[in-house]
């Protein structure tokens, strides 16, 4: 997790007379420092800051408690007030402010600079939550700047106030020419030409200044009314905008910079590379074939129109080569150029929770239901970091490409009151509101490792997750019983059928792995998304009187604690233990009453004493006890299994098994257990079909057909 960073602790001094908070009547008495001894001040903290090019940014995630809304009005609604009429632990409604930073930015978790109206006053300004890719990010001296209803608080110490833009949409970067800046904020600027911004922005992008270029190329276009001038710095200002991920504007330049020519080619093939960005393949490809039809000949243009066939083909038919995409995976290399496949699935209303995931043909067990591209995932599996960089680069891309924004804004928010114009463009830039993000971001991202596969294995690093958003994922509900199974390769999300599913029928995953104790898994559920589950195991479970819960809790406890919460391996367990555990697991069954555990329904508090004792009896040999308790792990998540002297087809574990079934890797242990022990007792048409079974379950856990021998390296 980032840390949440206050602005430095510059001193502030006014005269100005006591405010009151909108919450509360408690008078604060302040004073502001001169503009001399403010810059005095911040000289001394630039001279602190790391400026290497390596050097980490943290990032200020918000926190919902202190959330306000963003500002949906534009400067030139707003009254504009000078800085000393400015209250502390105040939100200035229907105000605004303009003024010029007059120091360079102390970069930390945001920007903070000395800024100063027409009027002489000067005050610190910390801008938060701005994309890497905007001036904003770290203002220039000299730039005029708005904002709009501006919060003045407190900075972390006595008598230390400063202006907090946590909203990037609530900060203005105003041109030179703009009318709305005061004749004293006006300076040189002004007297550049159109030609001396494009020179500027030219330098600017030699200087990898992208920022500056794109700002300084603006310049040039809004100077020049000759469209012949106009159409390269378009294409200029297109180049760059690719390079910063800004698609949408991106796309939007290059069309701008069409002449009616041959040449137009380059416009054609940088709105397709743009389009391309935003995954949006089919206009993409429109617009690099009318590319190739300028320029036939072009490898760049061939080469993209023939990675854009590829996406095409993977939407429609959702063949993928899962094998190399795990294989292609380095520690820099996760976001996999590869398209989504959805067309087995259509979002519609649940009688669940509001919106709901439905199958639109008939799926087999095992089968991909679906394959989706993240829309956003940022490469960070540190889990103390990557909450934070999911948060940071969903603010950037809404800032940056508007057209996520009705993807992301239309999941659900939690108990977060929205306004209803997030993602509106006004004063030219989207509303962001970074509280409803953060509040989206809590209840619909997912923790994904590198792989799944690599997850399963021994030797895995516990909690190398990164987090990430999956729209079309999002909107499946939850249940404990669910008939999909999710898996993860990079930046890719796999959902396949843990058992057979009819056209119409809605899918389910499970949100976290389910706990086996009914009332822990209920306060999960509440705590994390405000609901009780109402799947046909948690529905029934509920009817379990209080003491029998008690009791199983007690017996469940016991058997964790004589075992140490672990499993056997290889060693050989005594035979004193085994019948104490077994005692405490007949105990532990026989208190699960009929009424409410009947056939087919899951008793997860018996999972682990049925797999400890699988795994004791195989380090004995005792290959007829590992069948008889292997088959009690299939039983206990749900699985309609005979026992251990009937005959029957493991291949047909998940088909004919009903719907209160749990997919797990335990699962797939135990048919791998099962077919063990069955070679061992001479039944090898059993072991191999028990084998296949268990291929077909670690391809639903995985998301594609590995060696079962990994499980043990």
């Amino acid at each position: 997790m980032a840390v949440v960073v206050p602005a430095p602790g510059l001193p502030v001094t006014t005269d100005a007379p006591p405010a009151t908070s909108p919450s509360t009547t408690k008078r604060v008495t302040f004073k502001r420092l001169t503009k001399e001894e403010l810059l005095k001040t911040h000289q001394a903290y630039l001279k602190t800051q790391d400026n290497s090019p390596d050097a980490p940014r943290p990032v200020k995630q918000p926190i919902l408690s202190e959330a306000y809304p963003a500002s949906t009005k534009s400067i030139r609604e707003l009254e504009i007030i000078p800085l000393s009429e400015l209250r502390p632990e105040t939100h200035h409604r229907g105000k605004g402010i303009i003024v010029k930073a007059v120091s360079a930015p102390f970069l930390g978790a945001g920007a903070v600079s000395i800024v100063e109206d027409e009027f002489g006053n000067a005050d610190k300004l910390a801008i938060y939550n701005q994309p890497d890719s905007s001036i904003l990010s770290g203002v220039p001296e000299g730039c005029v700047i708005a904002v709009k209803e501006p919060y003045y608080k407190n900075n972390g110490s006595e008598n230390d106030f400063i202006i907090c833009v946590d909203h990037p949409s609530d900060v203005i970067l105003l041109r030179f020419t703009d009318p709305i800046i005061p004749e004293p904020l006006r300076l040189g600027p002004l007297l550049k030409s159109a030609e001396e911004w494009k020179t500027a922005g030219d330098h600017a992008f030699i200087e990898k200044d992208y920022p500056t270029a794109v700002f300084c190329y603006t310049e040039a276009i809004e100077a020049s009314e000759d469209d012949a001038f106009k159409a390269p710095i378009y294409t200029k200002r297109a180049g760059v905008n690719l390079i910063l991920g800004r698609y949408d504007t991106a796309k939007a330049d290059a069309l701008a910079s069409r002449t009616g020519g041959p040449q137009d080619w380059k416009a054609y093939y940088n709105a397709g590379r743009a389009a391309y960005g935003l995954c949006n393949y089919t206009e993409s490809m429109e617009l690099l074939s009318k590319a190739l039809e300028l320029n036939p000949t072009h490898d760049g243009v061939k080469k993209e129109h023939a990675r854009c066939a590829a996406r095409l083909r993977e939407e429609e038919t959702g063949e993928y080569d899962f094998d190399e995409m795990a294989a292609s995976l380095t520690a820099t290399h996760v976001h996999l150029d590869r398209a989504s496949f959805l067309r087995n699935t259509r979002i519609g209303p649940s009688p669940h929770h509001g919106r709901g995931l439905f199958a639109t043909r008939d799926i087999k067990a095992g089968e991909v239901i679906f394959v989706e591209k993240a829309i956003l995932m940022p490469n960070q599996y540190d889990p103390s970091r990557a909450s934070a960089a999911l948060y940071a680069l969903m603010v950037r891309q809404l800032c940056e490409n508007p057209s996520l924004s009705k993807q992301v804004l239309e999941l659900y928010p939690g108990k977060y009151e929205r306004s209803g114009q997030e993602g509106t463009i006004v004063d030219g830039v989207p509303v962001v509101d970074v509280f409803l993000l953060e509040s989206i971001r809590t209840t619909n991202c997912f923790s994904a490792p590198r792989t799944t596969l690599s997850d399963t294995r021994p030797n895995r690093v516990e909690g190398r997750m990164a987090k990430g958003l999956w729209v079309h994922a999002a909107t499946l509900n939850h249940s404990c019983v669910a008939n999909t199974m999710r898996s993860f390769i990079g930046d890719m999300l796999i959902s396949r059928a843990t058992r057979d599913i009819k056209a119409g029928e809605e899918l389910f995953h499970q949100y976290v792995p389910v706990k086996s104790l009914p009332d822990i898994r209920a306060l999960q559920q509440r705590e994390g998304w405000g609901f009780e589950c109402d799947c046909d195991m948690c529905t029934t479970e509920r009817k379990s009187p209080e003491a029998n819960l008690a009791k199983r809790k007690e017996l469940l406890a016991a058997v964790e604690k004589l075992c140490n919460k672990k499993l056997p391996s290889r060693e050989l367990i005594p035979d004193a233990s085994i019948r104490a555990v077994d005692k405490l697991a007949r105990q532990l069954e026989d208190a699960h009453e009929p009424s409410v555990y009947g056939e087919g329904m899951p008793r997860l508090t018996l999972i682990y004493p049925c797999n400890w004792l699988v795994g004791a009896h195989r380090g004995r040999k005792n290959h007829a006890k590992v069948v008889k308790y292997a088959l009690k792990v299939l039983r206990n998540f749900g699985f309609r299994v005979p026992e251990e002297t009937e005959v029957w087809d493991p291949r047909d574990v998940y088909s004919q098994s009903g719907n209160t079934t749990l997919m797990s890797l335990h699962v797939v242990k135990a048919l791998r257990r099962l077919a063990e022990a069955y070679e061992a007792l001479g039944h090898k048409e059993m072991a191999q079909r028990s084998l296949e079974a268990a291929e077909l379950g670690y391809t639903m856990v995985t998301g594609f057909k590995n060696d079962l021998a990994l499980l043990d390296r």
